[in-house]
């Protein structure tokens, strides 16, 4: 699956996720929306600031560093 990004800084990161992807997931082997902005960051720090359910499609924010996290 492609990843489109729509913005992006040094704090955050917003994405769409198509329907049927999860945003996370605990599942090994599964992709998610997560697993997959990791591998775009190359393991950055990646945090989930909401989720959308798994049949639902839209926009999502992360965070990437602890700081923006918690704003």
């Amino acid at each position: 699956m492609n990843l489109y990004i729509l913005y992006e800084d040094e704090h955050i990161i917003v994405c769409y996720k198509p329907a049927g992807i999860p945003t996370q997931t605990k599942k090994l082997g599964e992709q998610d929306m997560v697993s997959l902005l990791k591998n775009h960051l190359k393991g950055g720090y990646v945090a989930v600031i909401h989720r959308l359910d798994q049949p639902v499609e839209g926009l999502l924010v992360f965070a990437k560093t602890p700081f923006a996290a918690k704003e």
